[in-house]
């Protein structure tokens, strides 16, 4: 380069610096889309009870053999095909009506297996407690499909409670070790369903606590293990 060009530089002003500017994330992102309401109807949270309601009516009026679903869908307000799509099968229904019925098991623990006993069988989470409904809608209860349910769902449930009430009481000393605490059970339940639906009274409280405190004082006994052999 010439001393003229260099000279002819240093006149000239310094060429101005590229500035790039990014702009704010906030310009840059992308709008968010607006929410797409939901379509459909909303879930009928009564629908169950409504339909539940509606089966015990029928089976209190012309019993099961001759309730029909479609009488059930047109008192509860809804379409056959929901319940189907819900329940599946009728038995199906009739059991998840009736079980509705039992509230569940509960904690009892009054100190002593008589009013232990008393308060499940009368009060607690006991087959007793379906008492309130028609004879005729009970016999729904045989029926092998809606039978089925019904243990699978609440009879076993049941029993399971009174397992530990049997063994608080075995602890306690109350019952010895090898008392079969479900056949007490069975047979105070076994009594006040037949009191009830076939003699058509009630199990008094005070009859009841006689067989019950009878069963305690002479409780029938498991059977012994099998030897194991060569002993």
């Amino acid at each position: 380069m010439s001393s003229a060009q260099l000279q002819l530089r240093d006149l000239l002003p310094p060429a101005p610096k590229v500035v790039t500017l990014s702009l704010p994330a906030m310009l840059t992102r992308t709008p968010a889309k607006p929410t797409v309401p939901r379509r459909g109807r909303p879930i009928d949270t009564a629908l169950g009870e409504r339909v539940f309601t509606a089966v015990l009516e029928q089976l209190s009026t012309v019993g099961y053999p001759r309730l029909e679903i479609e009488t059930v869908a047109a008192d509860a307000g809804c379409s056959k095909t929901t319940i189907y799509r819900r329940w599946g099968t009728k038995p199906h229904l009739v059991a998840a009506a009736i079980a509705s019925e039992y509230e569940g098991s509960q904690e009892i623990d009054n100190g002593n297996l008589l009013d232990d006993l008393v308060e499940h069988v009368r009060l607690g989470p006991s087959l007793l407690k379906y008492g309130k409904l028609a004879p005729v809608a009970w016999t729904a209860m045989l029926e092998p499909e809606v039978a089925a349910f019904l243990r699978e769902e609440v009879l076993n449930g049941r029993d399971l409670v009174a397992d530990v009430i049997f063994d608080r009481a075995i602890e306690r000393g109350e019952l010895p070790a090898d008392a079969d605490g479900r056949t007490i059970l069975h047979t105070a339940l076994g009594l006040g369903l037949y009191e009830r639906y076939l003699a058509g009274s009630s199990l008094g409280e005070v009859t009841l606590r006689q067989v019950v405190a009878a069963l305690i004082a002479s409780p029938p006994r498991l059977p012994a293990p099998p030897a194991a052999e060569g002993a």
